[in-house]
C-alpha cells in the first residue's frame, strides 16, 4: 500500500471509529434515563377541586354529577356524586405529569343505583380538568379551580 492509500485508510478508519462512538452515545440507555429523571413532576397544592356536570336533557340515566378531589400532603383523595349516591374513588393515581385517574364502583343507595364510573383528567396549576365516563352514558368534561384546605 503507498503512503497516498495508507493515508485515505486511516483517514476512513478514523471517520469510521468517531461515527461509532456517536451513536453509542446518542442511543445509550443512559441518556434516555437521564432525559426521564430531568423531568419536572408536577407539584400539586394541598387542596380541594370540586367538579359538578350537568344532566343530559332527555336522558333519565344522566343525571348531575359531581366529582370531588382532594389533595392534602401528597395523599390523594376522592369521591363521585351521582344518582343521589357517592362513592369513594378508588385506585385514584397521580401521574408525574399531572394526569391522573380512578374508578367508582356501583353502588346502591337511597333506592337509586349509581352505575359504576371512571374518572380522568389533568391538573395544571390550581386548575384541573376532568372527564366523568360512567356506564350507559356518553363521557362528560367538567373543570374546577383549587380551593384550599379548611377554607
Amino acid at each position: 500500500m503507498d503512503r497516498k492509500g495508507r493515508t485515505v485508510f486511516c483517514g476512513s478508519l478514523g471517520f469510521l471509529l468517531i461515527a461509532g462512538c456517536v451513536s453509542v452515545i446518542a442511543f445509550s440507555p443512559v441518556r434516555a434515563v437521564e432525559r426521564v429523571t430531568t423531568a419536572q413532576a408536577v407539584q400539586l397544592a394541598d387542596g380541594i377541586w370540586t367538579v359538578q356536570g350537568h344532566a343530559i336533557s332527555g336522558s333519565r340515566r344522566c343525571g348531575e354529577w359531581l366529582v370531588r378531589i382532594t389533595n392534602a400532603q401528597g395523599h390523594l383523595s376522592g369521591s363521585v356524586s351521582h344518582a343521589r349516591a357517592t362513592v369513594p374513588i378508588q385506585n385514584l393515581v397521580l401521574m408525574p405529569d399531572g394526569s391522573f385517574s380512578g374508578t367508582a364502583p356501583a353502588s346502591f343507595a337511597r333506592s337509586r343505583h349509581a352505575h359504576a364510573s371512571k374518572i380522568t383528567g389533568q391538573f395544571s396549576g390550581d386548575m384541573v380538568n376532568l372527564t366523568f365516563d360512567s356506564e350507559h352514558c356518553p363521557p362528560r368534561q367538567g373543570t374546577a379551580t383549587r380551593r384550599a384546605l379548611g377554607g
